[in-house]
C-alpha cells in the first residue's frame, strides 16, 4: 500500500511539473510568434517604402537623362552659334 500511495504521490507531482512546464512552454511560444508577427509586419512595411523609394528613384533617374540629353542639345546649340555667329532661332 505505502509503495501504491508513493507511486501515486509521484506521479501527481510529476503531473504538476509536467504540466507547468508545458504553460511555460506555451508562454515562450506565443511570445515568439508574436514577435514574428510583428517583424514580418515590419519587413512588410520596409518593402512597401523599398518599393516607394525604388519608383522615386526610377523618376529621377529619368528626369536626369532627360536634362542630360537637353544639355547636350543646348551645348551643340550654342557651339554651332559661335561658329556661324548667329543664335539658333529655337533652343532646344
Amino acid at each position: 500500500m505505502r509503495y501504491l500511495v508513493g507511486a501515486l504521490l509521484a506521479a501527481i507531482i510529476a503531473t504538476i511539473i509536467g504540466w507547468r512546464w508545458y504553460q511555460r512552454a506555451q508562454a515562450e511560444h506565443r511570445r515568439e510568434q508574436a514577435q514574428i508577427n510583428d517583424l514580418s509586419a515590419r519587413v512588410s512595411q520596409l518593402q512597401d517604402q523599398n518599393n516607394q523609394l525604388n519608383t522615386a528613384l526610377a523618376k529621377m533617374q529619368t528626369v536626369e537623362q532627360r536634362q542630360v540629353t537637353e544639355n547636350e542639345l543646348l551645348i551643340k546649340a550654342l557651339q554651332q552659334g559661335r561658329l556661324t555667329g548667329k543664335i539658333p532661332d529655337k533652343l532646344p
